[in-house]
């Protein structure tokens, strides 16, 4: 296998799919691509957040081996921890109070049967024999009792009745003593990422992680002592965290998903909110020393002195008293930071705090309220000055960030362009079907479509209506539709299923199997190599950069079909609604179009402005006659047919490579921009960009 790294003739971008440890797959997978291409964006969810952190960590460090260490990652993980095990197995630590739970849960992976059972059983009576001797004490005084005081047939009566209650109380003290520490658990999650319990110098799995992507990066050395120095382009030790303006100034975007779950909303990182903090000491016990380091000695530049500068001073001087730092800019981000929010697998690893401002609460608006007028009227006064003169302070509450799976598992449309100038991958994970072994040929278990009529149909999941299985199963389908639908349903859709790989794995292979050997993550290794031959053969042909190969000339040309299928509706839809007349409202065309002067009742545009949004309405009406005079551009498209929507705008930050070349400070549009005309930003009707 060829080791060359050092001249990719095409470019791609690859998006992949979270799975905990099903992750294993994606290092060869991306060693494999990047032969043949030079990654421009990478995105991925969870796991899939980690494969593309360390995708674009090796991109950056191309030049310096970054792939040839990505491609040994399967072999590192399988290697002996000092603590006993797999590097892999000794990644997750738990804390201490969640070891017990932590010990149960992982008992007997890599066993089967009885043997699995017995590691079980052990487990329980090593971490809570406390908790079943107590729950069991009450029977066992019972049957002894009236074992020795009973007589006849009342006396075995008792004794029988004390053991079944002590078996009972056995059961229901184990519950309560797992329920108490379920409830100590720290960001509902067992493990922190940091070094915990029965570690034993083995790396965790956040320190490990940034370790890699500064090694892959070239960064090799880097640590707390550079934290002050400046997010410039890659270099070599010392230049602190990899961050995304790093990225950005080499021409690689990364993105991934987390979940605020405290505002149940999936969020894309980088993201251009603004007004996130976060407590130093706090997020010591989620990042390395040198991470949290750096965000301190990097807050978000503010300049100007404008009211909303001011503004933002003033709440940073507020967070600065409640001991907490801003969230830095996009391109300051640490992509080590973002990849630990979206893996944070709820009760596995812990969900990430940060602190926001409610606007909602009369309290907080009523301190928006203040500072704005007293700033306006004070144009020459200090924060220090406006903090004496205001009574009214912001309340600061934490915000959780969790799994990035949980909404968007397989975000595939982070880089999709209705015409794309290079191909968008995307690696699926699939299980197989119950009793079905892999087949010891690595391809034939992947999955991609090499015909347009190849695809398109679901995956079903059968459902039994009986018993607690069946419960269970309904259960799970119900969660599993409310997770994956919408990335489904891209799955399915011409154009866009052709470049997405399935690979499958068992149920003993990847997921929570944390003790996998050696045999099954190198098997699990070479599919995902596999998966990634199978897309370089469709797309890139065997003279790639010379001849276009026939996957990536059919997928542009389907994309053509699509695309254009789907603004043939659109129009029609809009030109429907537009001549259609609603009773009790103004017509569309007194409100834009040919003579329209009827008044607007916001967002009202100047005298030339309006007269120009006129025009352009006219010729769309004129556009809108020409695709829906005849069924030219829908007649045998592509099936099934995709429909243009306007969905909202996900907040990730709006900078594309190359433009970082330096400073976040550039990068940061106002978000202040959000600001009503009358100084309200509208959050207290729960959307928009914080006040920053």
């Amino acid at each position: 296998m060829s080791q060359d790294w050092s001249d990719p003739k095409l470019e791609c971008d690859l998006v992949m799919k979270g799975g905990i440890t099903s992750g294993v797959i994606y290092p060869r997978a991306v060693t494999e691509l990047a032969r043949t291409y030079r990654l421009r964006s990478v995105g991925g969810a969870s796991a899939g957040a980690i494969a593309a952190a360390a995708a674009a960590a090796a991109e950056l460090g191309r030049a310096s081996g970054g792939f040839a260490e990505l491609e040994r990652m399967p072999d590192d993980i399988t290697a002996p921890s000092p603590a006993g095990g797999s590097t892999l197995f000794r990644l997750f630590q738990p804390t201490r109070a969640a070891a017990p739970l932590f010990g149960v849960a992982t008992a007997g992976m890599g066993s089967k049967g009885s043997t699995a059972v017995r590691a079980k059983v052990f487990a329980t009576l090593r971490w809570f024999w406390w908790a079943l001797v107590l729950g069991a004490l009450p029977g066992a005084v019972l049957a002894v009792v009236a074992g020795i005081s009973g007589g006849g047939g009342g006396r075995w009566a008792g004794v029988l009745a004390g053991v079944v209650l002590a078996l009972l109380g056995a059961v229901f003290g184990l519950v309560i003593a797992a329920g108490g520490l379920l409830g100590r658990l720290q960001g509902w999650g067992m493990c922190t990422g940091m070094a915990g319990y029965g570690g034993r110098n083995a790396p965790a799995l956040t320190p490990w992680l940034h370790e890699r992507i500064q090694t892959m990066a070239g960064r090799r050395g880097s640590g707390a002592a550079s934290a002050a120095g400046g997010s410039g382009a890659a270099g070599g030790s010392g230049a602190g965290p990899v961050t995304f303006g790093q990225l950005a100034a080499a021409g690689i975007t990364l993105r991934m998903m987390t979940t605020n779950v405290t505002r149940y909303q999936p969020m894309s990182m980088p993201w251009e909110a603004r007004g996130y903090y976060l407590d130093p000491a706090l997020w010591r016990r989620y990042f390395p020393d040198d991470v949290v380091a750096w965000i301190e000695a990097h807050p978000p530049t503010v300049t100007g002195g404008t009211v909303r500068d001011r503004y933002t001073e003033l709440t940073h001087a507020c967070a600065r008293r409640r001991g907490l730092v801003p969230f830095p800019a996009p391109a300051d981000v640490p992509i080590v930071v973002a990849t630990r929010m979206s893996l944070s697998f709820p009760v596995l690893i812990s969900a990430v705090p940060l602190e926001a401002i409610d606007f909602s609460r009369a309290e907080n608006a009523r301190y928006r309220k203040e500072a704005e007028a007293w700033l306006g009227g004070h144009p020459d006064a200090d924060v220090e000055e406006a903090l004496a003169a205001l009574v009214a302070l912001p309340q600061f509450e934490p915000n959780w960030f969790s799994d990035g799976g949980l909404c968007a598992n397989l975000p595939v449309h982070f880089f999709d362009s209705p015409l794309p100038k290079r191909p968008t991958f995307a690696i699926n994970l699939g299980q197989l079907a119950e009793g079905r072994a892999p087949d010891p040929d690595p391809a034939k278990n992947t999955f991609l479509p090499t015909h347009n009529a190849v695809g398109a149909l679901r995956h079903w999941h059968s459902l039994t209506p009986r018993g607690l299985p069946g419960l269970l199963g309904f259960a799970h389908a119900l969660v599993t539709t409310s997770q994956v639908w919408v990335d489904n349903a891209q799955l399915v859709l011409p154009g866009y299923r052709d470049r997405v790989v399935t690979i499958y794995h068992s149920g003993a292979e990847g997921g929570m199997n944390l003790a996998m050997p050696k045999e099954i993550v190198d098997a699990l290794a070479a599919r995902g190599r596999a998966g990634a031959v199978k897309l370089v053969d469709q797309f890139a042909g065997e003279d790639p950069g010379v001849t276009p190969g026939y996957g990536f000339e059919n997928h542009r040309w389907i994309r053509m079909r699509t695309s254009t299928t789907g603004l043939h509706g659109w129009l029609g839809a809009w030109g429907t609604g537009y001549r259609t007349p609603v009773p009790g409202a103004t017509d569309y065309a007194d409100l834009a179009g040919s003579g329209a002067e009827a008044p607007l009742p916001s967002y009202q545009p100047g005298a030339g402005q309006r007269n120009r949004i006129n025009h352009l309405v006219d010729e769309l009406l004129t556009l809108v006659d020409d695709w829906t005079a005849d069924d030219a551009v829908a007649k045998g498209a592509p099936r099934p047919t995709p429909r243009l929507r306007l969905v909202p705008e996900e907040g990730v930050a709006t900078f594309e490579a190359p433009t970082v070349v330096d400073s976040g400070a550039a990068l940061a549009s106002d978000p202040a921009a959000a600001l009503l005309p009358d100084g309200g930003t509208g959050l207290g009707q729960g959307g928009g960009r914080f006040p920053y």
